[in-house]
């Protein structure tokens, strides 16, 4: 381990040979002012090449094992568990939901298919009533109050084609359906816990009270006009967007924001999913506590086909199946990506992140896996910037990385 002080920022980890030019940038997003406290690991051909973290605050106890909420990071998460139980014979991805949860089909959800799910296109994007945070405990998972509530909700698809984004209703239904499926009736934490955390020593968890946690905040509009302006004058910049886009995006973003209602009845920020309350409970979609080694471990067996370390958690067929039939659709505010019949995205040339499947979490958490160039990719923070709708926060450091490995491959 080695470290250094970017102007009074302690960065510490290594990298190995090939790979400083990841941690010369992972160095320089400290002195442009977009990190406080982060976490950077990859690994490639089943060898962690890259193990960082930094903090602004030098009493601070932030580590590379510190767990931070990585948001919609989560949902390639649960992607990975509900491949687990179809792998294991349990559900199918053509399966109507029905199949596992009878009491789902009321109000016209009874064609709903699992892959509908998976790809966001359940009809169940904005919930009729919001839950209560209590809700979705694993007591209360386990005695249906959620089940009963999403059961009895109407579904509702977008005027033009049948996906919108299920920012917290996909885990919630896919735990459901996995707890029904799970011949143990484990909820998709408790199985995370036992059939993953434990068995790769990863630090993934949805439901958790660990500590060495900590909050993430946003940062200030100031700060992303200003550097928005450096990024419009062609300067290197903290922030992705050039002042039009920026301007762009928030204007856009005020009547999504509209529209959308409350998942929560007692919350309004998702900044909330930080809170003790919160991170108790099960939501499958956003309240993943990680590790950046913890989620680059995880990702490292999905980019070598199911297996890590010698310990194999799915099948190649099983991975197979995950990885099949990517279809496009507009997510929201034409965001628009191919998502396969087990929920993962796929990246394609026209993104920088080309090679990549997972998907990332509001304001630039990362979770992605390059089957091709046998890349399992984790980035974690504190400090996040929530006007970047593709999260593309991490994307530097993915693409230095996939650069490293081509040039060490050949």
């Amino acid at each position: 381990q080695s470290f250094v002080m970017v102007d009074k920022v302690r960065v510490e980890g290594t990298v190995l040979p090939g790979y400083e030019s990841v941690r010369s940038l992972f160095e320089e997003k400290f002195r442009l002012g977009c990190e406080e406290n982060s976490q950077l690991c990859a690994y490639v051909d089943g060898v962690k090449v890259v193990d960082l973290w930094g903090k602004i605050d030098q009493t601070s106890s932030f580590d590379a094992d510190s767990l931070v909420t990585v948001f919609s990071s989560t949902k390639s998460v649960t992607a990975i568990l509900m491949a687990m139980a179809k792998d294991r014979g349990w559900l199918d991805y053509s399966d109507k939901i029905i199949k596992h949860w009878p009491e789902f089909g009321q109000k016209g959800k009874d064609k709903i298919t699992i892959s509908d799910l998976m790809r966001h296109e359940a009809g169940m994007a904005n919930l009729e009533t919001p839950l209560e945070i209590s809700d979705t405990l694993a007591e209360n998972i386990k005695k249906n109050v959620t089940g009963d509530k999403l059961a009895q909700m109407s579904p509702s698809w977008p005027q033009s084609g049948r996906r919108a984004y299920h920012a917290f209703s996909r885990g919630w239904i896919a735990n459901e359906i996995f707890r029904r499926a799970d011949p143990q009736g484990r909820t998709l934490g408790q199985f995370l816990n036992s059939e993953i955390s434990t068995k790769l020593k990863a630090d993934v968890f949805i439901g958790c009270s660990k500590d060495n946690f900590f909050p993430c905040r946003e940062i200030s509009l100031s700060y992303a006009l200003k550097e928005s302006i450096k990024k419009s004058l062609g300067q290197r910049s903290g922030v992705d967007l050039t002042f039009g886009e920026l301007a762009s995006v928030m204007i856009s973003s005020i009547g999504m924001m509209r529209a959308l209602k409350p998942n929560f009845r007692e919350s309004s920020s998702l900044l909330d999913l930080c809170s003790a309350n919160v991170r108790l409970t099960e939501c499958p979609s956003v309240n993943g506590n990680c590790s950046a080694r913890g989620l680059a471990t995880l990702a490292s067996a999905m980019a070598n086909r199911g297996e890590h370390g010698g310990v194999r958690i799915i099948s190649e067929s099983g991975w197979e199946a995950m990885h099949a039939d990517p279809v496009r659709g507009n997510l929201f505010l034409d965001v628009d990506f191919p998502f396969t019949q087990g929920g993962v995205a796929k990246f394609g040339k026209e993104d920088s992140r080309d090679g990549y499947y997972g998907w990332f979490g509001y304001g630039g958490s990362a979770f992605q896996w390059h089957p091709e160039l046998k890349i399992g990719f984790a980035y974690t923070c504190t400090l996040l910037f929530p006007m970047s709708l593709t999260c593309k926060k991490s994307t530097e450091f993915q693409e230095e990385i996939s650069r490293c490995a081509r040039r060490l491959k050949h």
